[in-house]
């Protein structure tokens, strides 16, 4: 998965990019904050989108990426 398309993802469910750091987006939905590093052409790594997910599951509940 592609970190675009991970964003996506993030702000249909409400979230909301806070600030951008180089190629690293600081994403927040609600008390929740995770950092999504968007590396043009590459994919996310699969631990990468593991801790992601892990990070956002309090805010946004149990296989949110799933749905």
């Amino acid at each position: 998965m592609k970190a675009r398309e991970l964003l996506r993802i993030i702000k249909s469910l409400g979230g909301e990019e806070v600030r951008q750091k180089g190629s690293h987006i600081i994403v927040q939905v609600g008390a929740c904050t995770t950092v999504v590093p968007a590396h043009a052409g590459e994919d996310l790594k699969p631990g990468t989108l593991r801790a992601i997910e892990r990070q956002l599951e309090p805010c946004l509940g149990k296989g949110w990426l799933k749905r």
